[in-house]
């Protein structure tokens, strides 16, 4: 059986309404479990918990696109998690549903423009709009779904660890007091009793404060070992999730034991990121692969351009060099071969930049493309970005977006010491 989360906006939406309620009907005819929050959450309101459980274990995720929705941050926010989900290597069935008279270009214009490669159920063009046809353009959609795919799920599995180190506290009656430190109320207390992956949802969205509490409330029903990869796993969860999801290249280019090998990653991928910090750039990709231990390898390297006259060159050879020897332990030319099983892991390069490239360091960027085209290059530029002719040498650089608050950056680091130092703590030793 499989779920099907709802995403809509249709409070006071008579139309968007019928649709919802026939779809979640039509879905619940065909034994399928519609998840769907029938009574919307106004602005401002904190992520509801049952929610977050929803999108991290759903199989499938139909978007009801109206103009409320266009303009609903919550939607956007289930369109990140889900199509993050999606880039991960997530075999989610994604339905998306233009109601009304909008078309693709004003989904474009909210900023939702990740739904566009999908086909969309929508009223033929000229046609008299009709709830109850759009609902079963969606429903044979759901027909036509191939059976379940047995395939690891980088999320499901960032989850699973975390419940598997939560579980160490289940009969110390600690994880209430961790749920209490995340704000959940009385009535989801129960679903504790059932694992803790309901908590383990709410550690990786709670705020970074109280994800901190938490940890300090569970660690003493811990063993060291566990506490300490605990910490390690929630380390990158106060990085923006949409913002870590653009070091991803896309679905068709993960690595993965069924992908063929022919050319599935990344061609002259540049990130830029506007922190100070290498670990800060570390933590974008730990957040964004959801702490994958295979399939991804990250390597970090200075970014000072040389003295010399030829410091495009210089540059680049000296980052060749770093890749060959970090990468693949190359150092000597005869040993520079590519591995035959280069194309199942992404592997990324984090260069310190520590202020914003100029042009010379953007194109040395693009020789070492050249050389390296699978290669994803991560910039930590500073506080301040590129001006657009130095991003414009990047050839199409991806800018993580929201940028980066630089006092968070320096909040995120000092909260991370603290919980490394959380172990030693509860010994004694300060």
């Amino acid at each position: 059986m499989r779920d099907v989360f709802i995403s809509h906006s249709s409070g006071g939406d008579e139309f968007a309404m019928t649709v919802l309620e026939t779809v979640k009907d039509g879905l619940a005819a065909r034994k399928f479990t519609p998840l769907v929050d029938q009574h919307g959450i106004p602005p401002g309101n904190e992520w509801r918990p049952e929610i977050v459980d929803w999108l991290a274990r759903c199989h499938c995720a139909v978007f009801l696109v109206n103009e409320k929705a266009l303009k609903s941050d919550w939607v956007r926010r289930e369109v990140n998690i889900l199509l993050w989900r999606k880039a991960l290597g997530s075999p989610l069935a994604v339905v998306p549903v233009l109601l009304g008279d909008l078309s693709t270009s004003a989904v474009k214009a909210a900023g939702l423009e990740e739904l566009r490669p999908f086909q969309f159920a929508r009223t033929p063009r000229g046609a008299q709009h009709d709830a109850l046809s759009i609902a079963d353009m969606v429903l044979q959609r759901f027909a036509e779904l191939p059976p379940l795919l047995d395939r690891n799920d980088p999320m499901a599995a960032w989850l699973d660890t975390l419940s598997e180190y939560l579980g160490e506290a289940r009969h110390s009656g600690r994880l209430v007091r961790a749920a209490t430190a995340l704000k959940l109320k009385e009535k989801h207390l129960p679903q504790l009793n059932g694992g803790c992956l309901f908590l383990a949802h709410q550690f990786l969205v709670a705020p970074p404060d109280r994800m901190e509490h938490a940890v300090d409330e569970v660690a003493p029903s811990l063993s060291t070992d566990s506490l300490k990869k605990l910490i390690a796993c929630l380390e990158p969860t106060w990085v923006d999730a949409e913002a870590a999801r653009g070091v991803l290249p896309g679905a068709e280019s993960q690595p993965g034991d069924d992908l063929p090998a022919a050319e599935p990653q990344p061609q002259d991928m540049t990130v830029l990121l506007n922190a100070r910090k290498l670990n800060t750039a570390e933590l974008y990709i730990r957040r964004a692969t959801c702490c994958a231990t295979r399939g991804y390898q990250m390597k970090s390297v200075g970014g000072r351009m040389p003295t010399g006259e030829d410091q495009i060159g210089e540059q680049f050879r000296e980052w060749e060099g770093f890749v060959w020897q970090e990468f693949f332990d190359a150092e000597d030319e005869e040993d520079r071969i590519l591995p035959s099983d280069l194309h199942q892991r992404v592997h990324y390069l984090i260069v310190n930049a520590r202020k914003a490239p100029t042009a010379d360091f953007a194109e040395s960027v693009r020789l070492l493309h050249g050389q390296f085209s699978w290669l994803v290059v991560v910039v930590t530029t500073g506080t301040e970005l590129p001006d657009d002719r130095v991003q414009a040498a990047f050839k199409k650089p991806t800018v993580l977006k929201p940028l980066l608050n630089h006092q968070d950056e320096i909040d995120a680091n000092q909260r991370n010491q603290r919980l490394r130092e959380l172990p030693d703590r509860l010994v004694g030793r300060y």
